[in-house]
């Protein structure tokens, strides 16, 4: 599970995702899979007239080596999206290792299912999206790295606050692993 805090959003400030799955590979091959569920749970009152934002979703993936493909499904209207049951989300990521360095690279389509009022969902939030960066494993479980993800998103979908969430970024990371 994991949990977060939501200062900006008025109905909830808190964000609980509650998750499980089974992961494996077949024999002893390089092939891989993931399949599960993640239920993301927004408690507190919903905002009058808006439809409910706790979304639940069905994943598989598939791996071979360092490269893998996934996709999400929304079983529930997907985050507050009116008729959003049915979206789905494509992942297709590779990181390739050369020693302790990583490429990363990864292409991703959002579709959002749905036409309220004959408005196509996918025309106004749908997308696709990228990332390409690198990785770098250090000694005691950290891991540091570079990356740059855009999106096709439009701003007018993804626009809080006056700041469009969909603009491309620039990210440096540490991580640890336990």
């Amino acid at each position: 599970s994991w949990i977060s805090d939501l200062a900006g959003y008025t109905g909830s400030s808190l964000e609980l995702d509650l998750y499980g799955g089974y992961k494996g590979s077949f024999g002893k091959s390089d092939f891989g899979y993931d399949v599960g569920a993640i239920y993301y749970y927004y408690p507190g009152k919903k905002l009058s007239g808006t439809i409910d934002v706790n979304t639940a979703e069905l994943y598989g993936a598939l791996s071979w080596k360092w490269l893998s493909a996934k996709v999400n499904y929304a079983a529930t209207d997907y985050f507050g999206v009116d008729e959003g049951k049915g979206t789905y989300y494509i992942d297709l990521s590779a990181a390739y290792p050369i020693g302790n360095l990583s490429l990363l690279a990864h292409y991703g389509i959002l579709h959002v299912a749905g036409s309220p009022g004959g408005a196509s969902n996918d025309d106004a939030f749908g997308y696709s999206d990228y990332k390409v960066g690198a990785s770098y494993a250090l000694p005691q479980g950290f891991t540091v790295g570079a990356v740059y993800t855009d999106t096709n998103a439009k701003a007018a979908g993804y626009t809080v606050n006056g700041k469009n969430w969909a603009d491309g970024q620039f990210a440096l990371y540490v991580q640890k692993s336990l």
